[in-house]
């Protein structure tokens, strides 16, 4: 369960009183933080915190995958917190789907799974990862940073595919992953329990695919579940140990050229 305690980090900013009309006008205005579990309690304890910085953010939360998708679709949300576990449709899906249609929303993932090795894959420029349970100032801290820079900076913000794939490997999830690009091959990674088992693209398969696919640098992707049922082990190679060797490859191809190891984003 998360703890409160100690006092706010970032203060309401007191101000003169404003008339009905104005508070009106304001909430209109104001950013919506989207917060999606199952844990009630959870939900309790973060909307209650969270009533501290009224004057900058309205809280909105559901229990499910699919309750968040219907409020994504009638209201402009600006910041979305997840769980990954959650009932109908969890929190890869819920992601998976906000690739495709919100890829500039900023996102947290909360888990009670993981390691602090599984936390530190993951890309902190673009994903928020908060283990369960967490201090609900570290919370408000990131989304007050989050929406402060969005005021004042620009450019392309989701969640990396790399990211992407290791909350797969975390949540120890059976599922396809399939990786599109407008000028190849549409490719596919089959993940079981968490481990890449095999991959396919074009006339590849195994390992051969897999390079191939996480070498690409413009995707979009898209995901399913599916019951893994005597599926062969093809891919003997850890997921970071093919990502490196994926980055290796690629610049040895073009020597002169910069690549980042978590350039691939959501489109």
């Amino acid at each position: 369960m998360a703890r409160v305690r100690r006092c706010l980090l970032f203060p309401v900013e007191k101000g003169k009183e404003k008339g009905a009309d104005n508070r009106d006008e304001s909430r209109l205005k104001m950013d919506k933080v989207l917060v999606a579990d199952d844990d009630k309690i959870l939900l309790g304890l973060i909307t209650n915190f969270l009533e501290k910085y009224s004057d900058k953010l309205e809280v909105v939360t559901v229990q499910d995958g699919q309750e968040a998708i219907n409020v994504l679709k009638r209201e402009a949300v600006s910041v979305l917190i997840t769980d990954i576990q959650m009932p109908q449709i969890d929190g890869l899906a819920l992601l998976a789907h906000v690739s495709e249609h919100h890829p500039n929303l900023p996102c947290f993932v909360m888990s009670a799974h993981g390691t602090p090795q599984m936390k530190a894959k993951l890309p902190r420029d673009l994903l928020r990862f908060f283990q369960k349970p967490f201090e609900m100032e570290d919370l408000a801290r990131a989304i007050i940073e989050t929406l402060d820079r969005d005021i004042t900076q620009s450019g392309v913000r989701g969640i990396s595919q790399e990211g992407f794939l290791h909350m797969i490997e975390m949540e120890q999830s059976s599922c396809i992953f399939e990786i599109k690009s407008s000028d190849k091959d549409t490719g596919r990674l089959y993940f079981v329990e968490g481990v890449l088992f095999d991959a396919e693209c074009g006339g590849l398969k195994g390992e051969a695919a897999a390079l191939e696919l996480l070498a690409r640098e413009t995707t979009t992707f898209g995901f399913k579940f599916f019951t893994p049922k005597g599926i062969p082990r093809q891919i003997k190679t850890d997921l970071d140990k093919l990502i490196r060797k994926a980055l290796e490859e690629k610049k040895k191809s073009d020597p002169d050229r910069q690549f980042h190891q978590k350039s691939y984003k959501f489109t």
